[in-house]
């Protein structure tokens, strides 16, 4: 036993090591990191680039207290960038000191380690983002290391081409500064072996042959727009050239600075980039192959991880960055590519969710429209149980109103008068509401009168004397325990020494007003449930109708052999008509439904009522009976409506189609006038056909309802029609004499276009 009390002290200390090793791993370490951008504190990147570090920084378990600090360098000159970097540095340090510096971009690179401060010197850096480092400040500042952000220039001429088309025509913008000889010298030295012509080539190669290159041996050519000397022009003349010159060619970003910003929303022609800048943030920047804003966040984040925990700069290799080939959703969406015409190693940023994961989403959009139709089953299912209580509860009610309003009559019902200006009640009405009996003066009487009510019963106070009889309902809270309706019957006359004299009674109404409203909750049930019934029975007609037929020439065909092939043919094409009719009314009962529950989606869009016209015209010019005048009359005015045109045009080849079908001989016209008064445009559908009686005018849109029983079709167009103009926010008129014709206009609002 003693020897086990040994084991387990001796086991003890390693216990307590174990946790304490735990407990210390999974704290995080507070650093101090400090954070030098090259650009203005306004850069649309920066609050998502710094968002990014911070979250990197919790990835890897640094509790880092992070400062920012922003180079502005686009708005200063050499020396004094430098005094600014000094000056940031120095105002930073004063009673905070950096563990590790991320500075970001060239300029800022650049300027921390050429400025001279000494904690440029003391205090590990990591640089990112840096396309053309200056090695020889690099060699003297052993305590910088970093990652060399490379300019791919091939591989983005390939992205050109494999989103453009083999034949791209490339530009970018370029001058004479550091950095431009620095782009023009490293192009060069990629381009070699490659069939690339164009600034590379300048002097060396004339244009003409440059041109000859591209055209003959399948060169690409890319050229440079000295961008400086195109600014000592107007802005108005920049854009134009830019617009005009290179509108067929594509931009290719090799840097950012005051001249190039914006370059890729300026220009007509599409925008790629070789380098991260502003890329993804609403500078229009399709793609490119680059090191991305999480890649170079991650690779100087690991880094200055790496020198935290005790790695010497000096022993970390400056690396060029990781690449990968990139394209932005929304600027996709706006020159109009595809998601398919992407290839797959693409990595598509700022795409929605419902096209990142279109399974997971329909997966969502389709349970939650079976969700709804369980829900209005379950829905309809109760009403149909409930229904013919309501109806009996109708009746009940009646009765119970009637019952009620002999008692209410007979019950609660007292006298009051006016006494000098103050209401007089009847002590029964004050032992009803359990108060002692008073006389109340008008400011008084207002105090138990419902808010809302206080206008009108002031306006019958000043009109008293003209009152001869006079009946109003007013909430009243009498007893305080609430407000409830009461009915005020009185009278004022004029008595023979000429004054005037008020009296009458108060009736107590609440139940009454209960009861009326049940009564017209249940009277809307009812007509919804006859409405039901009506739908429903007029549907069994219509349906039962072309099956009867269906099945009673199937029949035919099915059991006499003796038929002869004219009539089997005959037979055939009346279960053919009556299938498509009983297909029809199935859809018009379908779209019917999907309009008034709101699943049918309208799209607007502003169209020109000249070309909706001509569209329908050309359209209907052929079905048109050849018998029959096909006419069109258009209005000079230039008019424009907001609607969703296959919607319309649905409508208005509805009305054509019956136009058709009720037209023997004469014409057919569809037109349209403006209406300046109103501000709205009257298209129009008018034949020569029957016309419709008066007293048929108003039923014509109803549901099932047709002119001639004996005719095709289940009397649901009309109706989808009314329901579909409804929506977009216009009205049908119909003008129609038997034996004339008929006119169906369609009234929308309009506005007048140049």
């Amino acid at each position: 036993m003693n020897g086990v009390n040994r084991g387990i002290f001796r086991l003890l200390p390693i216990f307590l090591l174990l946790f304490l090793g735990v407990s210390s791993c999974s704290q995080k370490e507070e650093r101090r990191i400090l954070v030098i951008h090259s650009y203005e504190e306004t850069y649309a990147a920066y609050p998502e680039f710094n968002r990014m570090i911070a979250e990197q920084f919790e990835k890897e378990k640094i509790d880092a207290d992070i400062r920012t600090v922003y180079l502005d360098c686009e708005s200063y000159w050499e020396e004094p960038e430098l005094e600014r970097m000094r000056f940031l540095v120095d105002s930073v340090s004063k009673d905070w000191r950096p563990e590790v510096i991320l500075v970001n971009e060239d300029q800022a690179t650049y300027s921390l380690m050429k400025c001279g401060v000494q904690l440029g010197k003391e205090v590990p850096v990591v640089f990112g983002g840096v396309n053309y480092p200056n090695w020889g400040l690099l060699k003297r500042h052993p305590n910088v290391t970093g990652f060399h952000d490379k300019i791919a220039f091939n591989e983005n001429v390939s992205v050109a081409k494999e989103l453009f088309g083999e034949h791209v025509r490339l530009f970018t913008m370029l001058d004479t500064t550091y950095i431009d000889k620095q782009i023009r010298r490293d192009a060069k030295e990629q381009f070699k072996g490659h069939k690339v012509t164009g600034f590379i080539d300048n002097p060396e190669l004339s244009p003409e042959e440059q041109i000859r290159l591209t055209q003959e041996e399948g060169y690409t050519r890319f050229m440079a727009i000295p961008l400086r000397n195109a600014r000592n022009h107007s802005d108005a003349t920049f854009m134009w050239v830019l617009n005009r010159s290179y509108r067929d060619q594509c931009y290719i970003q090799l840097k950012r600075d005051y001249t190039t910003i914006n370059i890729g929303s300026i220009c007509g022609s599409p925008s790629l980039t070789a380098i991260n800048e502003a890329f993804g943030f609403g500078e229009k920047l399709l793609g490119g192959y680059i090191t991305s804003l999480p890649i170079q966040v991650e690779e100087e984040v690991k880094a200055a991880v790496r020198i935290l925990h005790g790695a010497s700069p000096a022993d970390m290799p400056i690396v060029e960055s990781r690449k990968e080939y990139v394209v932005d959703w929304n600027t996709m969406t706006q020159i109009g590519l595809s998601k398919e015409s992407i290839p797959a190693k693409y990595r598509i940023i700022n795409i929605p969710f419902s096209d990142k994961y279109p399974l997971l989403w329909g997966i969502s959009v389709a349970s939650f429209i079976l969700v709804l139709i369980i829900l209005f089953a379950s829905l309809w299912w109760l009403y149909l149980r409930e229904q013919m209580r309501k109806k009996q509860a109708l009746i009940a009610l009646a009765d119970e109103k009637e019952t009620l309003s002999l008692a209410i009559e007979g019950g609660m019902t007292y006298a009051w008068r006016l006494d000098n200006g103050c209401f007089v009640f009847e002590d029964a009405f004050w032992a009803s509401q359990g108060l002692n009996p008073r006389q109340l003066s008008f400011k008084e009487f207002m105090s138990f009168i419902h808010p809302d009510h206080w206008e009108g019963v002031k306006f019958n106070w000043r009109n008293l004397k003209s009152a001869h009889k006079k009946i109003v309902q007013e909430l009243c809270n009498f007893d305080g325990k609430g407000y409830q309706w009461w009915e005020f019957r009185y009278t004022t006359k004029q008595l023979p020494g000429g004054e005037y004299k008020t009296a009458g009674l108060l009736l107590n109404i609440q139940d009454i007003k209960d009861r009326e409203e049940e009564l017209e909750a249940a009277r809307l049930l009812a007509e919804k449930a006859e409405l039901k019934q009506s739908f429903l029975a007029n549907m069994s007609h219509e349906i039962r109708t072309p099956l009867n037929s269906i099945v009673g020439f199937a029949n035919i065909l099915a059991l006499e052999d003796g038929l002869s092939s004219v009539e089997r043919e005959e037979y055939i094409s009346t279960i053919n008509k009556n299938s498509e009719l009983l297909l029809k009314l199935i859809n018009d009962i379908l779209e019917l439904s999907r309009i008034e529950s709101g699943y049918m989606s309208f799209s607007f869009k502003r169209c020109k009522v000249r070309e909706l016209i001509d569209d329908i015209y050309m359209t209907h010019q052929v079905l048109i009976a050849p018998h029959l005048e096909f006419l069109k009359e258009v209005d000079d005015t230039p008019l424009e409506i907001n609607v969703d045109r296959e919607r319309l045009i649905q409508v208005l080849t509805n009305f054509l189609n019956n136009a058709c079908k009720f037209t023997e001989t004469g014409y057919i016209k569809l037109g349209y006038s403006y209406l300046p008064d109103e501000g709205n445009v009257q298209i129009y559908v008018e034949d020569t056909g029957r016309g419709i009686p008066r007293e048929e005018q108003r039923m014509i849109f109803s549901r099932f309802y047709k002119q001639n029983e004996f005719s095709q079709g289940a009397g649901l167009g009309l109706s989808i029609c009314q329901v579909i103009i409804e929506k977009l926010g216009g009205k049908i008129e119909l003008k129609s004499e038997v034996g004339k014709g008929s006119r169906f206009t369609v009234i929308l609002p309009c506005r007048v276009v140049s």
